[in-house]
């Protein structure tokens, strides 16, 4: 049995981060170097290299398209320790890019991006199938408000049954790319009974709730079902809710920031990997902002995760 199973999204990012002219009207002939990075990634890509790097044994059920840029992000995963036994190649079909271009101060606008034409995940799983995603001690899905095409489908019911089967759960479920009626979480109906753990930042947490106060906003997702809902809030940290009340966690910051591409899904996967450790609610917020923490002093989501080694340093 492994220790944790993802369903999601993976992507390429191209990271452009260096000094752009402060005159824009400069840029059309403007020339100069910058630091570039692709990078798989997408709504699970870094979370699934991170869960990886501490050292456990995850498996990531997403589609990539059956081409070179597909091959690369299969592979790219792979040589990170991820286990991509699940992930199905689609013909004929385009991956999805998103470019970030930083190069006028901001930690990750402009982004500019392409979405894949290829569905997100695997929607129809036989039985062989769906027992190979829930022979797993967790089950965590993410982007799932991304893709339209994935709502009220069989996610649902694999969440349901990992639920059953006595396995942790838990949902990012990020934003939809186009519009949707508040409250979003009208779409997650058929998964939230069976979410241990929400992640959400706070603007996500206001659209989802259909209301402003974060507390209130808290209170409506623990009532839809979750058992902890996590609220990511930038540099102000994080704060945990569940039925006792809230639990508030500063940011952790190990060094200069550099970009914050990739911080919300190193905090989750510290968040589980804690969970799976069997800590408190406060020693896995600490455990979850500290590799938040690191991941933001290096381009790109998973660069500067740290090793288990560099992790048990920061919290001793």
């Amino acid at each position: 049995m492994r220790d944790v199973t993802v369903i999601g999204p993976v992507n390429i990012d191209l990271l452009m981060v260096g000094q752009g002219p402060a005159d824009l009207r400069t840029l059309p002939t403007w020339d100069g170097p910058a630091y570039m990075e692709m990078t798989a990634a997408g709504a699970v890509g870094y979370f699934v290299r991170d869960l990886a790097r501490l050292g456990l044994d995850v498996l990531v059920s997403a589609c990539v398209p059956d081409d070179p840029l597909g091959a690369y992000l299969i592979e790219a995963l792979a040589h990170d320790g991820v286990d991509v036994s699940a992930m199905r190649r689609v013909p004929d079909t385009l991956v999805g890019i998103a470019a970030f271009v930083l190069l006028f101060g901001s930690r990750k606008r402009p982004l500019v991006h392409r979405a894949p034409t290829h569905e997100p995940w695997p929607l129809a799983l036989d039985e062989g199938a769906r027992a190979h995603l829930l022979d797993a001690r967790h089950l965590h899905v993410g982007g799932y408000l991304h893709f339209p095409a994935v709502w009220h489908g069989a996610t649902g019911a694999v969440l349901r049954q990992a639920r059953e089967g006595g396995l942790g759960t838990s949902l990012d479920p990020q934003f939809p790319l186009g519009p949707l009626a508040e409250p979003w979480m009208a779409v997650l109906d058929d998964l939230l009974p069976w979410v241990q753990t929400l992640f959400c930042d706070e603007t996500e947490a206001r659209h989802l709730a259909g209301c402003s106060a974060l507390d209130d906003c808290a209170a409506a997702l623990l009532a839809a079902g979750p058992e902890v809902v996590v609220i990511k809030q930038g540099a102000e940290g994080a704060t945990a809710y569940d039925a006792s009340g809230a639990l508030r966690q500063p940011a952790v910051t190990p060094g200069e920031v550099v970009d914050t591409i990739g911080a919300g899904d190193a905090f989750d996967a510290g968040f589980v990997y804690a969970t799976l450790q069997g800590l408190s609610l406060t020693e896995r917020l600490r455990l979850a902002a500290t590799v938040a923490g690191f991941t933001v002093t290096g381009v790109g989501g998973s660069a500067t995760f740290p090793t288990l080694e560099q992790l048990r340093a920061a919290l001793a």
